[in-house]
């Protein structure tokens, strides 16, 4: 019987779905692999086809199929490596909720992916338009995440009606990625609490809270 190429997922005789779908997934795995490991070695620049290729072992033909471009290889990429921010339990209080959130970012700006995205996708996203709408996925993303943190806010006294969501989000969150951007100080959920701190510090001194 003759041997599959690495990669080649022509199915043989007596195939079914899920095992075809088992080598797809198999091959979507390596794909993602290598294609990341290249991302963190060179930058966007380094995924290349014939990189991918090489890196992880997957017939050319098949990359292809599957991506058909460059740049629907690197948005895919780009998608697969992207942070999901949870959602805080809606039951905590603003305090819990901002603590929840400041630790969640934490974690996410701890990744060394992160820290490679984060850059090339500022530099992408003026000449990709798709890694342009994959950022403001990812800022909607956020926004539906932090917003309902800061209704809570509102509705025991923190904050105002009428909340500028992006402005208190960067008072909030900047510090960390300040941090993370710069490596000027360890990114720990003792770090995460201080700056909750000084957030909290920051709104009990513009605003009447409660006591």
């Amino acid at each position: 019987m003759d041997r599959q190429a690495p990669g080649d997922e022509t199915p043989v005789t007596g195939t079914i779905g899920p095992a075809m779908d088992a080598r797809v997934e198999r091959t979507r795995t390596a794909v993602m692999e290598a294609a990341t490991e290249l991302l963190l070695e060179g930058g966007p620049s380094a995924i290349t086809m014939d990189g991918v290729v090489a890196r992880s072992g997957v017939a050319k033909s098949t990359l292809y199929r599957h991506w058909p471009t460059r740049d629907a290889l690197v948005l895919d990429v780009f998608g697969h490596l992207a942070p999901n921010l949870p959602d805080p339990d809606p039951d905590l209080t603003f305090e819990e909720g901002l603590r929840v959130l400041a630790h969640s970012f934490v974690e996410i700006v701890n990744d060394p992916y992160w820290k490679r995205l984060v850059p090339a996708m500022l530099l992408l996203k003026s000449e990709m338009q798709e890694i342009a709408a994959l950022d403001a996925d990812l800022k909607q993303h956020q926004d539906d995440v932090v917003t309902p943190v800061l209704e809570c806010g509102v509705d025991e006294g923190w904050l105002a009606p009428g909340f500028d969501a992006d402005a208190i989000s960067t008072l909030l969150i900047g510090p960390i990625l300040m941090a993370a951007l710069t490596d000027s100080t360890p990114l720990t959920t003792e770090f995460a609490d201080r700056c909750v701190d000084h957030f909290l510090a920051g709104v009990r001194g513009t605003t009447s809270v409660p006591t």
